[in-house]
């Protein structure tokens, strides 16, 4: 392991949605297996990421990584004959993270990491959203702390009164109502949805059996 300080960290997302479960795909879960120290690892993680978590490539009628998308940090687009979509993204941050941080050899920051995950979606198009993550934290309490207010803004009046709905979580819950690990929901008054979210590194079983055996 190698102690590094990088200006930037490389986040590996995994999200999938059930049609069988979900007939209109609203309700996405993601899962963040991993940040890495640089892109070039990162990418390595994406393309690995479904047959970390137990998945073969001929379980899929779909399975494309040909055409990544730099707009969303898409690098595979994978659907099963079920309709079940899985898409795995890398998102870019800055590293704000005030300690010293170890990396594994494949690249992948050993500390466990909270993330701060904002998605937004349009009233009249459910099916795109734009996800993004607002901070990276080592602890939980700081990262709802900053979840809390994410889509507040007092200096620019930006309230919780500004939106048409606002729901958040009260103290001592990790959800206010709207799906795991979601701290806020709001809509604003076009329409708009958002979720912000609290989630925490889940690294993919594989993954973690090969690096027990080091």
């Amino acid at each position: 392991m190698e102690n590094i300080n990088p200006e930037q960290l490389y986040h590996v997302l995994f999200i999938t949605s059930h049609l069988q479960k979900d007939p209109n795909g609203k309700f996405q879960k993601i899962r963040i297996p991993g940040t890495y120290i640089s892109l070039s690892s990162a990418k390595a993680a994406a393309h690995r990421c479904l047959f970390d978590a137990g998945y073969e490539r001929e379980w899929f009628k779909i399975f494309d990584t040909s055409h990544q998308r730099e707009e969303d940090g898409q690098v595979v687009h994978a659907v099963a004959p079920s309709g079940s979509t899985y898409r795995v993204r890398i998102l870019t941050t800055p590293n704000t993270i005030d300690k010293s941080l170890f990396a594994h050899d494949d690249g992948r920051i050993t500390m466990g990491l909270y993330y701060v995950v904002q998605i937004k979606a349009g009233l009249e198009d459910e099916e795109y959203r734009d996800i993004n993550i607002e901070g990276t934290f080592t602890s939980y309490s700081s990262a709802r702390d900053f979840a809390l207010q994410v889509l507040l803004d007092s200096e620019n009046g930006i309230t919780e009164e500004s939106f048409a709905v606002y729901d958040k979580s009260g103290p001592g819950r990790t959800d206010c109502g709207y799906g795991d690990n979601i701290i806020v929901h709001a809509v604003g008054n076009n329409g708009e949805n958002f979720l912000i979210s609290v989630i925490e590194t889940q690294v993919l079983e594989t993954t973690r059996v090969v690096e027990a055996t080091f």
